[in-house]
């Protein structure tokens, strides 16, 4: 069931989907979805592995399924992208598709925000026409997760100690974060490595040090972030939050399906953000 959230002032909806693992061709399923997605969101987020390998036919094809959607398309690398030697290549044809790519990098996107009841429905007059959305990218890395996030998480201070790439990534992060204009309405978190186990499901407990690492977490904590999108756990579990309780959301295509829509919701001048999930297909995500 579809929770109808039309009580608030006003809200944007975001789409999102990883882990497409693209060899040749993408499914017919989800190029539909794509390519009617701008009836039902505002942004297209996608959280990394679009490629299996990280082939420029991949990319291209990919590149062709996303060049129909008809909203702006954000999207990070995944470790399956980066797979590719071909940097410039890729980002070039992910361009000319208009793909934004973010990697270590913030951006906003202005968006009308959809009225209380929909079409006709009554706006409050304090509602901005168009409100600036930011995003802050980076792929992440593993490493692995600190106790604090529970007494049952396996720690591995010792990988987590010698995780070089995931310092560095963590601070590409921070500077994203540092890159979006002050004034935006919210502020969007995309990542393809986790930044929490509360999203990791069943996946096995030896395999969390692959999976992300618990710094990304502390840099998502010490900003005002509304919502945090990752992949690459495929059996992990849709929900989850950053110890501080921003909420994490897990858009793994194995675990969502298909592209899952999310509202944030606009507040009015002196409140803050707040953040509902809404699918489509009839199911609450």
């Amino acid at each position: 069931m579809v929770r109808d959230l039309f009580t608030a002032p006003g809200h944007v909806r975001l789409a999102a989907i990883g882990d497409l693992h693209v060899q040749s061709d993408v499914s017919a399923g989800l190029a539909d979805d794509l390519a009617t997605l701008h009836e039902r969101a505002d942004v297209l987020i996608v959280a990394g592995d679009m490629t299996d390998n990280g082939r420029l036919p991949e990319f291209e094809a990919v590149a062709a399924a996303l060049a129909t959607v008809r909203v702006p398309v954000i999207a990070v690398l995944g470790n399956h992208d980066r797979r590719c030697l071909r940097r410039t290549a890729l980002r070039r044809i992910l361009e000319a598709a208009g793909v934004r790519l973010l990697d270590g990098t913030g951006t906003s996107v202005p968006i009308s925000p959809r009225r209380p009841g929909g079409a006709g429905g009554f706006s409050p007059p304090s509602l901005p026409a168009v409100v600036e959305i930011g995003f802050a990218g980076a792929g992440g890395y593993g490493g692995g997760f600190w106790p604090d996030e529970g007494p049952l998480v396996p720690a591995y201070r010792a990988t987590q100690a010698i995780a070089l790439r995931a310092r560095r990534e963590a601070a590409r992060l921070d500077q994203a974060l540092h890159d979006i204009a002050t004034g935006v309405a919210a502020r969007v978190v995309i990542l393809h490595y986790a930044p929490t186990v509360t999203t990791l499901g069943s996946e096995p407990p030896a395999k969390l040090w692959m999976l992300g690492n618990s710094v990304l977490a502390k840099v998502i904590d010490q900003h005002p972030v509304d919502l945090v999108i990752h992949g690459h756990a495929h059996l992990g579990n849709p929900k989850g939050q950053t110890p501080a309780g921003i909420p994490v959301r897990n858009v793994a295509a194995h675990v969502v399906g298909a592209p899952v829509v999310f509202e944030l919701l606009i507040p009015l001048p002196g409140s803050r953000v707040a953040h509902h999930p809404v699918a489509h297909h009839g199911m609450v995500s």
